[in-house]
């Protein structure tokens, strides 16, 4: 049975969504939901979870340079905690430093215009997070 997860790249205003198999090691970057109501977002990712059979979530820790952890890092901990009981799914944490920077860098490189980009970077940050998740969890050769 395929091992799914769900990464999140939990903001105030945006919350980008990724699916990814284990074995594959791809996520794929899914679509972008408003944060709020946060009712109507723990929905949308329960029913997303029910819908691709995942096993849990991976939420991106948004982690300072120096390790540090400041305000937004205390509101994802606690968005995955409320997640996780939402849902009756682990939520794990993932350090996304520079995830959203890196994906706009990709977008770019894509082609994609200014006001596609908007749309679509917060799920390709959520993909690369996932994607880190997936890698450190590899074992090694």
């Amino acid at each position: 049975m395929p091992e799914v997860w769900i990464g999140v790249d939990f903001g105030t205003r945006y919350v980008g969504v990724a699916v990814g198999e284990v074995s594959t090691g791809l996520p794929m970057p899914v679509k972008t939901l408003g944060a709020k109501p946060e009712p109507a977002l723990l929905n949308a990712l329960s029913k997303l979870a029910r819908e691709q059979g995942a096993i849990g979530f991976v939420v991106g820790l948004p982690v300072n340079m120096n390790g540090s952890e400041g305000p937004a890092a205390v509101a994802c901990r606690a968005f995955a905690q409320r997640l996780a009981g939402h849902t009756g799914l682990p939520a794990e944490l993932e350090d996304e430093r520079l995830s959203s920077w890196e994906a706009e860098g990709l977008l770019i490189e894509g082609g994609l215009t200014p006001s596609e980009r908007k749309d679509r970077v917060h799920a390709v940050a959520a993909s690369l997070v996932l994607k880190a998740f997936f890698d450190r969890r590899k074992p090694a050769p």
